[in-house]
Parts: C-alpha cells; structure tokens; sequence
C-alpha cells in the first residue's frame, strides 16, 4: 500500500476529553475517530481488527467451534431457538457456536463494540465443565498471538463451583476493579471477591441501650464527627426494593454494600434490587431518611452482614428522626432473615485465601467465559434424549471475547511517548519504507525497489511516497508503530539504507540487500512460532 493512496490522517492532538493514553494514540494515528459518540474505525483499524478476528477464528475453528451468523445480537435464548428442531441425541452433543457481531451503541454500552459471541452445548456438567476449562486455553491462546499479557480472576458465586471467570490487564485505563493478593496470588472481581470477618471477638459487656439525640445526622461521616466514634463501631442501613419486598441491609459504618452478593445470596435476578425511595424509607421505619436502624423495623427482609454479628454496643439509627441508638448488639436486641457477607471488599482486607492484605487495582476486561446455571438451561427447554432412551436439559456455556477492548489493550501495552508499538501479529503492515525525499530520483528508486521485493515475497508493506517534511514522516511512522522500519536516504545511490525496530532504540546504516534478508528473516522467525 502506498501512503499517498491510504486515507491517513494523522493529528497532534486530540480533544482534551479523551483522557485514556490508547483512545488517544488510535485517534492520533487515523486508525479510528470518533462519530456521534461511537467509534469508526478507518482502513488502517479494519486492517488491525480483521488481524485480531483471524487470528480467533483461527483458534476457535481448530477446536471445532465453528462459525455461523445471524441477523440479530446473540443471546442464550437465540441460540437455543437456533438448535431446538434439530438437536436429537446425544449422539449430537457436544458442540458450540460462534459469531462475530458488532454492538451498536446503547445506554449500557456507549461507543459500541465488536466481540465474538460463544455458545457451548453438552450433554452433562462433565462436558460442560470440560468446554469451560477449554475455553480458558483458547483464550489465553489468542491473548498470547495478539501480544497482549492479561492475567484471570474469578466470579466466585459460592463456594462450590467458579460459575465464570474474566480475561483482565491491569491497567489504569480500566474500569473493571480487581481484587489481589501478593501473597499468594489470590485474584478476584471486587464485586465478588470474599470478604472475611475483619473484626475480633469482643469480650466487652453489652450495655443498656441509650436513645442519643443526632439532629440532622444523616449520613455516617456526619454521626462520626457528631459522636466522635470510629465508623467501626456504627451500624449502617441501607433499605432496598425488590420486585415484591423490601429489603433492609446491614453493614459495618466503614464498609460499602455489594449489590452483587446481595442478590445473589437472596437468589434474586441481577439488578432487580434499587435503593427504596425516601417516602418508602419514612413508611417503613417512621422516621426521615438517613435514622433507619435495626430495632423494631418490621416488614421488611432483613439480611446481617457476617462481620455486624460480632459488633459489640454498636450505634445504629433509632427508627426516629434525629435519632440514633447507642449498645445495639446483635441477637439481644434485633435478629436477622439471613446472615452472609454482603460487603465490598476493600484495599488492606485480608485475603480470603491466605489472610495476607488485598489490593485493588482497576483493570480493562477483554473476554468472559460463564456457565449457565442448570435451571436457567432447563428454562430455554433445550433437550436430547440420552444413551437410556430419557429427555434430558442440555448444558449451555455462554463466552464473550470483546474484540473492541482487546484492540485498545494492545495500545495500552505496547506504546511509547512517540506512539504506538504494534506486535507483528496484529499490525496493519510489517514493514514501512519511508522515502525522505520523493524529488530525489535515486531515492524514489531504492524506495519502490524494496516495496516490489517485499510485496512479491508475501510481506505487508506501507510504501511512505508522500510530498511531506522528512521530519512529519519520521513522526508518523513513530505513531502508526509498524514494527519494522527502513529510511531511504541520502545514501539512496550507494544502496545503503536505515534499517530499525520500532520498539528498539538502535538502528543501523546497511545495504537494502541485507536490509530485504532481515525482513524475510525476522518474518519467518515470527511465522515458525
């Protein structure tokens, strides 16, 4: 491709909302813009995604999950649609699905993105289990061809069974918060990860319960300061609605409530829980938002926190406005529907799994893998009829590999202050020529001679022929990140040429021969692994 005929526009800047380092380098370097809100991705993007789409269909095919399309955003429900009629025995199991789709913008996902939506079928939890652990190997297969370092966690549902796991980087640009422990490499989602009880059995007496008068002490930084008490020993209560209760939830004053565990202890749909409205709040408890506390609330569900079990003479809303109670101690004074940790687990928490100290990092998610559980699967009334002659639900995984995101971490890896450093897999040309002077004949010449080598021997080259300042070229050819360059010079007559890495900081004068030699070698070296 000659960079006079690409449509290349590359800029200096971007606008100053952008803030994430990849956002602003595929911009900068007219791999993608930004339209209506979503993304465009320009020739040399779709030649950089086309490459990350081959390079999983490539895995999923070899394993056998072949490809197929449909007019329509997948979903479990479509897919068992798709294979009801025809699905017999389990003779015909096990098998799997995969399309490549792209997500238009929508209120949850805001700039679109391009993903391959995997569907697993089998014919028992073995099998299902089997298609799960597959998946994380064709993942990381896939990760590791695309020059992208990503590391697991786990959605741990119970303590059973890992229901589903995700594909991460570390990276500030991410928006996915990570649980992890340098101890012992404990990983999880902060919206799962287990919480322990961080609180030691408290021998003190329990004392008599004292009504304190807090007016306009809502919130716990504000009865903290008013009380001059660690939030430790405040009881917080946060009520909640369901699709046909209400819920009132108790935690420790320093600790966030997790809507995740929540609902998943109370077997509910995710999402189904929404904070009550302030009028709810006043008719169930009698009192102003911001005075709910534990004794005598009535009608409602109520879920303890493991670690508010050992709280001793805690403080927690009075139930009336203005007023709060001190020495609330569990079980004496109030008893609860359901104990389980619905706590957000936060930095300096003890492991879970080795009692060492959690840290919380943000990170990008790049795929997801999840098992369905067994009831949703017999809800999609997908059936085969067994070696014993008995209909029998079918096992579904469901896998997403977000193409999109894989694309930008690639960039939040592989970059330097000059711009973008693409591995050779995954890059929109192996080679750039750069010609420095395109009114010097000698070096027109050498140019298109090396671009003909390089084409006629199956290389991806970008041929640099515009009529633009040597430096602006030298610039560009930094922010678009093609692995391999060669300058063709002032000594364009003696066939000497700059030859350099892009991600290496020496480069050296040779002859456009041994320059040619090295491409096809390095190439091959690539290829063979």
């Amino acid at each position: 491709m000659r960079a006079s005929k690409l449509y290349l526009n590359t800029l200096k800047e971007v606008p100053s909302e952008i803030e994430k380092i990849s956002e602003k380098l595929l911009i900068r370097a007219g791999i993608m813009r930004k339209v209506g809100g979503s993304y465009a991705y320009l020739p040399l993007g779709y030649r950089i995604i086309e490459k990350i789409n081959k390079i999983a269909k490539e895995v999923f095919d070899e394993a056998g999950i072949q490809e197929f399309t449909m007019l329509s955003q997948a979903s479990e429900e479509l897919y068992a649609q798709l294979v009801k009629k025809d699905l017999k025995s389990y003779k015909q199991l096990p098998f799997g699905f995969y399309q490549v789709q792209t997500v238009c913008q929508n209120a949850e996902n805001k700039k679109g993105n391009i993903n391959f939506s995997i569907v697993t079928f089998d014919k028992d939890l073995e099998g299902l289990n089997k298609h799960f652990e597959a998946l994380h190997t064709y993942y990381e297969k896939i990760f590791k061809k695309c020059g992208l370092p990503t590391v697991q966690v786990k959605d741990i549902h119970n303590e059973e069974e890992i229901l589903s796991g995700k594909f991460v980087r570390i990276s500030d640009e991410g928006k996915e918060e990570i649980a992890l422990c340098k101890d012992c490499g404990y990983k999880a989602t902060r919206k799962r990860a287990k919480c322990i009880v961080d609180l030691p059995k408290q021998d003190e007496e329990m004392y008599p319960l004292e009504e304190v008068y807090t007016p306009n002490v809502k919130t716990i930084e504000e009865l903290n300061k008013f009380l001059d008490v660690e939030e430790e020993r405040l009881m917080k209560c946060l009520l909640l609605k369901g699709k046909d209760k209400f819920i009132a939830a108790f935690i420790r004053g320093d600790r966030d409530l997790n809507l995740t565990k929540l609902e998943d202890g109370l077997n509910l749909e995710p999402m189904e829980l929404s904070f009550a409205e302030a009028e709810d709040v006043e008719r169930i408890t009698g009192a102003k938002t911001g005075f709910a506390g534990p004794i005598g609330i009535k009608d409602v569900t109520i879920v303890v926190d493991d670690e508010v079990v050992e709280m001793k003479n805690a403080i927690a809303g009075g139930n009336k406005t203005d007023y709060h109670i001190k020495n609330v101690n569990y079980e004496r004074d109030f008893k609860a529907d359901y104990i389980f940790d619905i706590k957000t687990i936060k930095e300096g928490d003890k492991c879970p799994k080795c009692n060492g100290h959690i840290s919380i990092k943000r990170a990008t998610q790049f795929g997801q893998i999840k098992k369905l559980k067994t009831d949703y699967s017999q809800q999609l009334g997908v059936t085969f009829i067994d070696e014993l002659g008995k209909e029998k639900p079918v096992f579904m995984g469901n896998y997403i590999l977000d193409i999109t995101k894989i694309l930008f971490g690639i960039v939040d890896a592989n970059h330097d202050e000059g711009g973008i450093i693409w591995p050779m897999s995954v890059a929109p040309f192996h080679v750039i020529i750069t010609v420095v002077n395109v009114k010097k004949e000698e070096q027109v010449l050498l140019g298109e001679k090396i671009y003909k080598e390089l084409l006629d021997a199956g290389i991806e080259v970008l041929l640099d022929d515009r009529n633009e300042r040597a430096g602006a070229k030298f610039k560009d050819a930094d922010l678009l990140g093609i692995p391999i360059r060669i300058t063709v010079g002032k000594k364009a007559g003696e066939g000497i040429v700059e030859y350099k890495i892009r991600n290496k900081e020496e480069k050296e004068e040779i002859t456009y021969n041994q320059a040619v030699s090295n491409v096809l070698n390095m190439l091959n070296v690539v290829i063979d692994k």
